[in-house]
């Protein structure tokens, strides 16, 4: 029952994402009337969901379960007598499976997704709906980038009811919403920042591919050189996404930091809600205590 309430919810989020990638790419196009648009929305959908659930599935499943096992060996006690190389396997095969998931959804985004897309406009031009997928192969990927970014944030809403999940898909959807007001920011103000189409649909769009983005997190001894670090990587991020899509126009270098420093400076308020929730989930340990609870010796030596 959850296995299938799952399945309609991201139905139902992916069937947004094809409309709101119609709204936004102009090669994906669908015409007729209104009750035809909404039919060949749902069976667009309908084979997207299913092919970016099922193709990865063996693979995604086998993943988990190796990072299980490799957890189970990380809890136990090593033996005395293992070597440097087979006391830190567990760990190098804890950061091979995650960058492992890393590259699988990578791939489920750049290549399952626009597959699965174009399988959706095929079969629905089979069945006399009037749908085409136009352009070449960056508008496929970018119109299969827009659905994946924006059934994410809708399944985000749609979490904001579920107790257990509800404060986690609060804090995501949050620094969502900062992100896409500093975005808008920079569309009023700095001078080479313009949005194609439909403005608000667009920065909308555009805030939902960047929120599709990892979460980097780095601490440094000497003070701003995280910050700027973690900027430029999201220019980065931007300057691709433009670069891509052709959504969002920057003319320019400084545009484009005015408007990453923006979105930063939006994003504030979410990176300390994330940082404090993170610190309730994971304290620090306690400060050692230099003398025995009992006799008041030392444990060790104190020079």
């Amino acid at each position: 029952m959850k296995t299938t309430g799952r399945v309609i919810r991201k139905w139902a989020c992916a069937a947004g994402g094809v409309w709101a990638a119609s709204e936004v790419v102009g090669p994906l196009r669908l015409g007729g009337t209104g009750a035809e648009r909404a039919v060949a929305v749902v069976v667009v959908a309908v084979v997207f969901t299913a092919v970016v659930l099922l193709v990865p599935m063996p693979l995604r499943r086998t993943l988990v379960r190796a990072a299980v096992r490799n957890q189970r060996r990380m809890a136990e006690e090593p033996d005395g007598g293992t070597s440097d190389w087979e006391f830190f396997a567990t760990m190098r095969r804890h950061f091979f499976y995650v960058g492992l998931g890393m590259v699988l959804s990578a791939v489920v985004l750049t290549v399952v997704g626009p597959t699965a897309l174009w399988a959706g406009v095929e079969l629905s031009a089979g069945l006399g709906l009037d749908v085409d997928l136009g352009g070449g192969l960056k508008d496929l990927v970018t119109a299969g980038l827009v659905v994946a970014a924006v059934e994410t944030v809708l399944l985000l809403v749609l979490a904001l009811p579920v107790k257990r999940r509800r404060p986690g898909a609060l804090r995501s959807l949050t620094g969502y919403l900062l992100c896409l007001a500093g975005l808008a920011l920079s569309a009023v103000w700095l001078d080479g920042v313009d949005a194609t189409g439909t403005p608000w649909l667009t920065l909308a769009v555009v805030a939902a591919l960047f929120h599709l983005r990892f979460a980097l997190t780095l601490t440094l001894p000497v003070p701003g050189v995280a910050s700027l670090i973690l900027v430029s990587a999201n220019a980065l991020v931007l300057w691709l996404i433009v670069s891509l899509t052709g959504l969002l126009h920057i003319d320019g270098f400084w545009p484009l930091v005015g408007t990453v420093a923006l979105m930063w400076v939006a994003e504030w308020p979410s990176r300390l809600a994330n940082a404090a929730a993170e610190a309730r989930t994971n304290p620090p340990p306690p400060p050692p205590d230099p003398f025995w609870p009992d006799h008041h010796m030392p444990q060790s030596p104190l020079y």
